[in-house]
């Protein structure tokens, strides 16, 4: 098992959970309840916790990578994956669709298609990660031969331009349903995660020489989060750069930082912090459920408002993490219920003792 991973893991899902209560809370909450300077710090945070979701990329591809490094992939690779991850995926875009009942069934079936087949709710991450899926099966053995020196700056380029394209540029007047896809299809194709890939794909593979390069660079891994989340809000606040998602062209380089800064810190630990390591066997279930119960307790909230200011934000981010634990926990007590909503992950078992690194994989 990798420790690190348990880590990165629980960590991204942690941020996705805090930036989407935020997003919530600043919408709800009056700024003059929760006064300007704590809505702009937290919008500020919000910004900087947008590394979690490609930072799932990185951990998935890197998982995949080092585990079938030195053996073929199993016949069973596509349909495990479905099993586990695509089916919940199914459930919970007819789940996040049945608001849409309300206003008539052909606003529930447009919404109900939208969401399974391009991925028009939050549940989009698993569209992203089936893509690679494929491009691992198809090109795992042309990448082994290619060198990273060549593949991870070419896929840098190649997702650097097509976000930027996204977000410098206008949708064309002449194409059809162009502001959609400007401002909430183009998060889908793999080629706005392409670096993400690479980047997994090779530490795994090369994963000795991956950790004597995080030792070797140590001082600039460190520093580079806080470098990359001044340039981050810099570009933000000065109005150069606006789009507020995980799709800015900024965000490859503090993500890709920020992964390497998390991978390196903890590998200095033993073993993974117990909270942590327990989050991130929930963590694929609380990134589907979450934003359910982030929802709920703003309905509620909206029914009885207080003025509570910042605080929200913590109610949302606990009481959504709290409830979307308990829902998975539940629902795999019953045989069938992780095509609900995916299984709970192993616990970590140090490799001394047995353990083997397959067991540490829930994407």
């Amino acid at each position: 098992m990798i420790k690190e991973i348990f880590i990165l893991r629980s960590i991204g899902c942690l941020g996705i959970v805090l930036l989407h209560s935020i997003h919530i809370a600043l919408t709800t909450v009056p700024i003059r309840e929760m006064g300007e300077l704590a809505a702009i710090t937290f919008d500020s945070v919000q910004m900087i916790l947008y590394y979690g979701t490609p930072m799932f990329i990185f951990i998935s591809e890197f998982l995949i990578s080092y585990s079938y490094r030195n053996r073929t992939l199993p016949d069973n690779f596509l349909r495990k994956r479905f099993k586990f991850i695509m089916i919940p995926f199914i459930v919970m875009a007819v789940f996040y669709s049945l608001p849409y009942m309300l206003e008539g069934v052909n606003s529930w079936f447009i919404k109900v298609s939208m969401n399974l087949l391009i991925g028009d709710y939050h549940g989009y991450f698993i569209l992203i990660i089936f893509q690679f899926y494929l491009f691992h099966l198809l090109f795992h053995s042309y990448l082994k031969k290619a060198s990273p020196k060549i593949m991870l700056p070419a896929a840098f380029l190649i997702n650097m331009a097509y976000l930027t394209t996204f977000n410098f540029t206008e949708p064309p007047a002449t194409l059809p349903y162009s502001t959609y896809i400007w401002e909430r299809f183009y998060w889908v194709p793999l080629f706005g995660w392409i670096f993400y890939f690479m980047l997994g794909y090779y530490s795994g593979l090369y994963y000795e020489s991956f950790i004597k390069s995080l030792k070797k660079y140590r001082y600039i891994i460190v520093a580079g989060p806080l470098l990359t989340s001044i340039l981050l809000l810099y570009f933000y606040h000065s109005g150069f750069l606006t789009v507020h998602s995980s799709k800015r062209t900024d965000i490859i380089i503090h993500t890709a930082v920020f992964s390497l800064f998390l991978f390196y810190v903890t590998s200095h630990l033993k073993y993974p912090p117990k909270v942590l390591e327990f989050i991130s066997r929930y963590s694929f279930g609380i990134y589907l459920l979450h934003y359910f119960y982030i929802f709920l307790a703003d309905f509620i909230f909206r029914q009885y408002p207080l003025n509570i200011g910042v605080t929200y934000i913590l109610l949302l981010f606990i009481f959504s993490l709290l409830s979307s634990i308990g829902t998975i926990y539940l629902l795999n007590k019953w045989k069938h219920g992780y095509l609900l909503i995916g299984k709970i992950g192993a616990p970590y078992v140090p490799p001394a003792s047995g353990g083997n690194e397959h067991k540490s994989t829930s994407l």
